[in-house]
């Protein structure tokens, strides 16, 4: 296997951003990347001191899914290990307890749209193109493109995507709640330290039980429900505390009061 440095690991302090770095084949997941991403994301998932994990890719470009061009090459009994670990890597990324940010530019198509599937925010460019044009190349999406994407954009959008293999621009992508910012390239950076700062501003245990809540709950009204009264009418916390000082209430509402509402 390859040495090369496909993926890029960075930590400041809580946040660790990822950098898919194969930019000349619009960072394309071949077999070295994708294990690569898979070790990385393991040891984010027992890293306690992380709090924020970033994905992004080099080259003014997310990811373009698979390296196809490398499946010619893949004896016939590894095809369903390195789907396996796909969908692994996936799965490990939305049950991660940190906040996840997929930082989108470029190409955002097959697996690099369902990387940004398990993410909880996403923020991208209005140059960003989206799409799942697997059937294109005779293969299916490995990785949520024909279920998690449901989720979000909703089955009639869904068949359309994967049945048609066209792609979409960001303002389509937005519409159908694949972003939650869009912007332009030159604020891309800027959005996503401000999205950064925003959350480091919340209690990290809260955070948690709230990202579990919304994974859990969210398909079953009564199980949410009961989650939520896990928590509710517990130990008075500092935040409740607080609630009753108008002066700790605006300071702690001062960076999310209007966040994003321009």
């Amino acid at each position: 296997m390859s040495t090369e440095q496909k993926l890029i690991i960075e930590r400041s302090g809580p946040v660790t951003t990822l950098t898919l770095n194969r930019p000349q084949v619009h960072n394309a997941l071949d077999r070295d990347l994708s294990q690569q991403l898979n070790e990385a994301v393991r040891e984010i998932r027992d890293d306690v001191e992380c709090r924020i994990v970033v994905f992004q890719g080099a080259g003014n470009t997310f990811c373009a899914g698979d390296d196809v061009a490398e499946f010619s090459d893949w004896p016939d009994e590894s095809i369903g290990r390195q789907i396996r670990l796909y969908q692994e890597t996936a799965k490990i990324i939305e049950d991660l307890t940190q906040v996840t940010i997929a930082k989108v530019d470029g190409i955002a198509v097959g697996g690099g749209l369902e990387l940004t599937l398990v993410c909880d925010f996403v923020v991208a460019t209005d140059r960003s193109r989206w799409g799942m044009p697997e059937i294109d190349w005779d293969i299916t999406p490995g990785w949520g493109g024909t279920n998690r994407l449901a989720w979000f954009a909703g089955r009639r959008k869904t068949k359309e995507w994967n049945l048609i293999g066209a792609l979409f621009n960001a303002e389509t992508a937005e519409r159908h709640d694949l972003i939650n910012r869009l912007t332009t390239p030159e604020k891309l950076d800027a959005e996503v330290e401000s999205l950064i700062e925003v959350m480091l501003a919340k209690e990290p245990r809260v955070v948690e039980r709230t990202k579990k809540y919304l994974k859990y709950g969210a398909d079953n009204i009564d199980f949410g429900l009961a989650l939520e009264s896990e928590w509710i009418g517990r130990a008075l916390t500092e935040g409740v505390r607080d609630f009753r000082d108008r002066d700790k209430r605006e300071q702690r509402r001062k960076l999310s009061k209007t966040f994003w509402q321009n």
